[in-house]
């Protein structure tokens, strides 16, 4: 199954600025999911930048850490999952699936994974989810 998602917030810094050659960052993110999974995701990314770009970002290759904590619901039924990621973004492809940890609320007994998916525009994530 496939919902779409869009970044609501990314703040992304050096996790020590005092350590030039430290290739660290942290980042702080919101992404607003709609579909049969909707609400919003608030994830923190460790990124350790391999090569960087410094014009453009998104053409630059980091390996990736994170979790993602998601609160809304799934099919109608309300709670929250939180979910580790582990993957890499390398000039523009994100491959960092994530694997449901914990679950709250109706969505208590949610297993599953996701990946993410970008076509054009749009950003995807692909549900590999149970209840």
């Amino acid at each position: 199954m496939e919902v779409t998602f869009t970044v609501r917030k990314w703040d992304e810094k050096p996790v020590d600025i005092t350590k030039k050659d430290f290739p660290i960052n942290i980042a702080h993110v919101e992404y607003e999911i709609d579909g049969e999974l909707k609400g919003v995701a608030f994830v923190e990314y460790l990124l350790c930048y391999l090569e960087t770009n410094v014009n453009d970002g998104h053409l630059s290759t980091s390996k990736i850490s994170g979790y993602l904590h998601f609160e809304g619901s799934y099919k109608g039924k309300q709670g929250t999952f939180t979910a580790i990621e582990q993957g890499i973004f390398d000039k523009g492809n994100l491959d960092s699936p994530g694997t449901i940890i914990k679950t709250t609320g109706d969505l208590e007994g949610l297993k599953g994974s996701y990946n993410y998916k970008f076509t054009g525009q749009t950003s995807k994530l692909i549900l590999d989810f149970q209840l």
